[in-house]
């Protein structure tokens, strides 16, 4: 749809239609190169969990330090 709005692209299609894949694959990576990087750079990369909001499992685990259940839980999401 993109490529037969743009007069620039519209004209390089209609002189060869066998650039549509190419420039189609072009402007995609293109896209994501740009969007992708600053959109992933929006969201914090750690974050927070309360030890109520986590699985059963992890709720009873205790600090081998000082022997108390941990409050909150810490986790890379790994972007």
């Amino acid at each position: 749809v993109l490529l037969s709005t743009v007069p620039m692209f519209k004209n390089l299609l209609l002189r060869n239609p066998m650039a549509s894949v190419p420039l189609t694959t072009y402007l995609v990576l293109v896209s994501f190169g740009l969007g992708l990087p600053a959109t992933v750079a929006i969201f914090p990369q750690m974050s927070e969990l309360k030890m109520e909001d986590a699985e059963e499992k992890f709720q009873g685990l205790l600090d081998k330090r000082t022997g108390k259940p941990y409050e909150v839980f810490y986790y890379n999401k790994g972007l």
